[in-house]
């Protein structure tokens, strides 16, 4: 049996300091996905970030998903710059249907046009 990889890409954006920022959801009908690997990269000088995916609950409209667990963070400080990208090691990539994925910062900037690129498969 064939395994589909799913790409897809997480508009960052840019934005300073520690914060989380819900960047996807993901269908309740899915039943769910396994992050297999995801890279963070960024079009130009940022400062050092430490970061992290994390899982966030679901939430009705004009709510605020929270954190929930991690999927996976970004090997001590990065710094963004052009040409540049970055691992992160995934610890828990399993996202049940129905919750967001997004990223949290523990300090530092991103530039505008950071995005992260995941790899993933439907199911555990």
């Amino acid at each position: 049996m064939a395994t589909q990889l799913i790409p897809f890409t997480l508009p960052l954006g840019a934005f300073n300091g520690a914060t989380e920022v819900p960047l996807a959801h993901l269908p309740t009908d899915l039943g769910g996905v396994t992050i297999l690997e995801a890279w963070l990269v960024g079009p130009g000088a940022g400062t050092a970030i430490g970061g992290q995916l994390v899982k966030m609950s679901d939430v009705s409209t004009g709510g605020t998903p929270a954190i929930n667990g991690t999927v996976g963070s970004f090997a001590g400080t990065v710094v963004t710059a052009a040409g540049v990208v970055h691992k992160c090691t995934i610890s828990n990539g399993w996202l049940a249907g129905g919750g967001w994925i997004g990223f949290d910062q523990t300090s530092g900037t991103v530039p505008a046009g950071t995005f992260i690129q995941v790899m993933a498969v439907q199911g555990r």
